[in-house]
Parts: C-alpha cells; sequence; structure tokens
C-alpha cells in the first residue's frame, strides 16, 4: 500500500494563491455581472507585448514544417534563449555570463522548490520573514523545518530573519550560519531591498559552505541604484556559492508562459539541471522570451507606467493615512491601522483582490485601476 509523505501533512492551511483564488471565486460566483480588478498576488495587468505574440505566432508555425520542427529542447533550454539572456542582461552592462552559466526553466517558484530536493535533511534554511512561502513550504515539504507553531506561524528548525517597521523592513542577517539562506530582492510581500553595498558585506561574511540563493524576480522593477543584481557579486567571487533566479513573469508579463532562469557555477548549474523536470519549458515560450528580451523599448515604457503608477499610490495612500514603505517592486506594502484581512474582505466585496499579509498589498495596476482602488479603500476607511 502506497504511504503518503507526512511532512505534506504539516503544511498549515492552504497556499495563498489558492486562498486568495477561493474568494475570488466566490465573490464572481455571488456576482456574475461584475467585473474584478486582480492586484492581490504580484501580477501584472499589461498585456504581453505586440513582439511576443509575433514570435509565438511564428514559433507555432515554425512546428508546422518538417524543417523548422522542434522536438524535445536541450535540458539547460535553447541556446537561442540563454545567448540573448546572457548578452541582453549581462554582457550589455559588462557582465560576463556565459551561456552555460544559465539554467532556463518554467519560472523562479519552481527553481526555488526544486533546489531544496538534493539537500540533506540536516540542512539549516534561513528565510526573510515576511517573504514569499515557497522557500519554506518546499523545505516543510522535505521535512527539514521541524515543527509548527500556530501563534507565531513559525518553524522551530527555520531561522527567521525579521523584516518589521522597525527595521525599514531590510532584514535582520542571521546570528547563527545556516547552510542555506534565501533571499528574495525587492523583497516579496514588501518590495524593499537592501542596498547592493549592505549585500555583498553581507555575503563577504559567509563560509564558502553556505548557498546564498538569491530571487530576484522583481528586480527591472527598482529605479533606486544601489538597488542592484548580486550577479556582478556572483561572478566576482567564484568560490562563493550563489544561485540567482529570475523570471520573465513579472517585468515581461509571461506569467502565464512560465520562463525563468536561474545563475550560477557550473557545479550549482549542474544540480539544477539533475533536480528539475527534463523539457520543462516548451519551444514557444522560449522564442517568446527572445522577442521580449529584444524590445526593451516597449518594456521601459511600461515600467515608466507602473513607476508612475506605483508613486501616485504611495503618494495618495499616505494622504489618506495609511503607512506605506516605499517600494522597488510593482506592488506596495502598506498599514491602514486595520486588520488586513478585513481590508481585503472589504475590497473583496467591491470587486478589487488585494493580498493580506501582517500588513495589506496591492500591486499596481493601470492608473484605472489605481483610481478606482483609492476610491474604495477611502470609502472603507471613512466608514470604519
Amino acid at each position: 500500500m502506497f504511504h503518503v509523505n507526512e511532512n505534506y501533512q504539516k503544511l498549515p492551511g492552504s497556499y495563498l494563491f489558492s486562498t486568495i483564488a477561493k474568494k475570488v471565486n466566490a465573490y464572481q460566483e455571488a456576482n456574475p455581472d461584475k467585473n474584478i480588478i486582480r492586484l492581490g498576488i504580484g501580477d501584472v495587468t499589461q498585456p504581453l507585448a505586440p513582439a511576443i505574440i509575433e514570435a509565438m505566432h511564428k514559433a507555432v508555425d515554425e512546428m508546422g514544417h518538417a524543417e523548422t520542427f522542434h522536438g524535445y529542447a536541450p535540458d539547460l533550454g535553447y541556446e537561442f534563449l540563454r545567448k540573448a539572456i546572457a548578452e541582453n542582461d549581462y554582457a550589455a552592462r559588462g557582465c560576463e555570463v556565459a551561456a552555460d552559466e544559465i539554467f532556463v526553466s518554467d519560472g523562479a517558484k519552481s527553481d526555488s522548490g526544486n533546489i531544496q530536493e538534493i539537500f540533506g535533511q540536516d540542512n539549516k534554511i534561513a528565510v526573510c520573514d515576511p517573504v514569499y512561502p515557497v522557500y519554506v513550504d518546499s523545505n516543510v515539504m522535505a521535512g527539514r523545518t521541524g515543527t509548527y507553531d500556530k501563534e507565531t506561524g513559525t518553524w522551530s528548525d527555520v531561522i527567521y530573519m525579521p523584516c518589521t517597521a522597525e527595521n525599514h523592513f531590510v532584514p535582520e542577517f542571521p546570528k547563527k550560519t545556516p547552510d542555506i539562506i534565501y533571499l528574495c530582492l525587492p523583497n516579496n510581500p514588501t518590495g524593499t531591498y537592501v542596498p547592493i553595498g549592505e549585500l555583498e558585506a553581507f555575503a563577504d561574511t559567509l563560509p564558502e559552505d553556505v548557498l546564498l540563493v538569491m530571487d530576484e524576480a522583481y528586480m527591472e522593477f527598482a529605479i533606486e541604484p544601489d538597488c542592484c543584481s548580486m550577479v556582478d557579486y556572483m561572478k566576482a567571487h567564484p568560490e562563493k556559492p550563489i544561485l540567482v533566479l529570475r523570471t520573465f513573469s513579472k517585468y515581461y508579463a509571461m506569467a502565464g508562459l512560465r520562463v525563468g532562469y536561474a545563475l550560477g557555477s557550473e557545479e550549482l548549474i549542474g544540480i539544477m539541471r539533475k533536480c528539475s523536470a527534463s523539457w520543462n519549458l516548451n519551444v514557444c515560450a522560449q522564442k517568446a522570451a527572445v522577442a521580449g528580451l529584444a524590445d526593451q523599448e516597449y518594456y521601459q515604457e511600461q515600467k515608466a507606467k507602473i513607476v508612475e503608477g506605483r508613486e501616485y499610490l504611495e503618494k495618495e495612500m499616505v494622504a489618506l493615512g495609511c503607512r506605506v514603505y516605499p517600494s522597488q517592486s510593482n506592488f506596495i506594502y502598506f498599514d491602514t491601522g486595520k486588520d488586513p484581512a478585513w481590508i481585503q474582505e472589504q475590497l473583496m466585496e467591491k470587486g478589487i483582490r488585494i493580498g493580506a499579509f501582517e500588513m495589506s498589498r496591492v500591486s499596481v495596476g493601470t492608473m484605472e485601476e489605481c483610481q478606482l482602488f483609492l476610491q474604495y479603500l477611502k470609502e472603507i476607511l471613512e466608514t470604519a
């Protein structure tokens, strides 16, 4: 008789996205005639670039002809995409990354979950608090997080790096030395970051047997000059095991196509090849990613709109009496002084979905969506 991995049973509640989806579905069933503004999961609201649509149509057409047909993709991802990433994202700014140091996958979330599968059960992990739940959840499933405390929402064998209002949501680096450190910068859900100088100084202190996993899913939205990728440091310090995770889901609006990549040493990339599913990304999505990389003018325009919307939201929410934490992402973490879950429910009744953590989080939508969100938030706060 088969046996279920008991570690799966330790996960408390349902996954964040599933919880939000259930609330949205319930609202949609009760209000079938109303539209929902989806600003709850750090997603983007703009459509794909025309160049990506064209590239996907072309890729599908190629699959219909024997001379251009593609079967299984190489396990690192197609070389044409890995070269495009190396040239566009790194060589263009003087950072030499080889195509073989890039592992193309179906997203940073998958890479975050997959990488832990090769670690021993006695490895100790450290995470920011709060942070994207997949880092802890995947280690819970592996059985290395200990017991769960419902009152604090923490695990006994996890080292937490607090991100609080008092420290401006910049994590307090652990005094204990873990085996694996997960950092998400800009952080999800707070949108805050660690200046590159501080981050590099911290990395300098780490022993050479500590793995640093850097999730940079939202890095493209940053405008502060000291909010920078760790790839340059990784290349300058080959003795340091660092794995950098990037994605096309946010900046390139390709969340529905599931394209991401990891950068690291030959050894770490070799590990990613072993612990990830073979052929996990289709050729059409990889062709679309190349087209996105080539159309920077379009995406710089989209970024400008998001930054404008972000600054507008920050200013207007402060005027409503909210405490807003400056973001370098495409969402804003804020405190209304009310229960975030209650705020979420009140907005959901008006057809607007946001996130609820220790505080509230709203994604930057179109200017019209931002204005409607502010209108309803004002009404809720005035009648509370």
